[in-house]
């Protein structure tokens, strides 16, 4: 089986991996996260932050490592306006490849009313607020990939439905397990998005599932309809090269296929940057 984990983790793309510097602790800094992708065969990831821009430093990190693809995210968090087109329009421009929509809340503690770091993407009536319709514009225009971020499921519906009539063609549901039921993703997956599985909620300090219910649910939904990534980054975690490797080699042991893992890793990921 280990040769079989190296030759998939050869060439794979994380959609999601997380470093320093970063308002949360982190396992490693940019340099070092890049430097462990390129000696594990890793073919590239996804820099995100959940409080800036990582384009300038995923274009960096891309010309120092030949043969290994980093891309540049943005999520529109507090910290950089909310739900701003201007934002999101430069970071095109700059490269990036993924927009995400808000976290429940930003890093900063010490805003003591939790309510005024929330980013809504609703108005009171439940409809979508004229600027998320102004960045799905973009994201469509520029070809990139709208994730949900962590919104309710029934605001991901909405999003993902309206994002399609503006033409966007490529979404993630970002990881919905346990905040989704069963009946509640295969509805997202209907919309035409990927569903996706962090590594990260397998592991001690973020359980959410074992790796034998994520190759369950992935089998459930349909391998060509889900990704797989780490999520890596924060400082309890090993590196999120290293999570790869665990996530191929447990998704291997709990009875996945060959074939279907590499999808999950290396050639769903693909389409989506393409």
């Amino acid at each position: 089986m280990n040769n079989e984990v190296i030759e998939i983790v050869k060439g794979s793309f994380d959609l999601r991996v997380n470093s320093g510097p970063d308002t949360q602790e982190r396992r490693l800094n940019v340099l070092d996260t890049a430097r462990a992708a390129y000696e594990g065969g890793l073919g590239g990831f996804v820099l995100k932050s959940p409080d800036y821009p990582t384009m300038p430093l995923a274009s960096v990190l891309d010309q120092m490592y030949p043969g290994l693809q980093v891309l540049g995210s943005i999520t529109l968090n507090k910290s950089i306006g909310g739900i701003n087109p201007t934002a999101v329009q430069v970071s095109a421009d700059l490269g990036a490849k993924i927009v995400w929509m808000p976290n429940s809340k930003t890093c900063d503690q010490s805003v003591s009313d939790i309510s005024e770091t929330v980013v809504k993407i609703m108005d009171s009536e439940s409809n979508i607020l004229s600027e998320v319709v102004d960045v799905l514009d973009i994201i469509a225009a520029e070809n990139m990939v709208l994730a949900s971020g962590h919104i309710s499921h029934g605001d991901t519906i909405k999003l993902f439905e309206e994002a399609k009539i503006r033409g966007v063609k490529k979404m993630i549901a970002t990881h919905p397990f346990g905040n989704s039921t069963n009946t509640e993703m295969e509805e997202i997956a209907s919309t035409g998005a990927y569903i996706e599985f962090a590594f990260l909620s397998c592991m001690p300090t973020e359980q959410t599932m074992s790796p034998r219910i994520m190759c369950e649910q992935i089998l459930q939904l349909g391998v060509e309809k889900c990704l797989v990534t780490t999520d890596f980054g924060n400082w309890t975690n090993p590196p999120p090269a290293e999570g790869m490797r665990m996530a191929v080699a447990s998704l291997l042991d709990s009875g996945m296929s060959v074939d279907d893992v590499t999808k999950l890793v290396k050639h769903n990921p693909q389409k989506i940057i393409s």
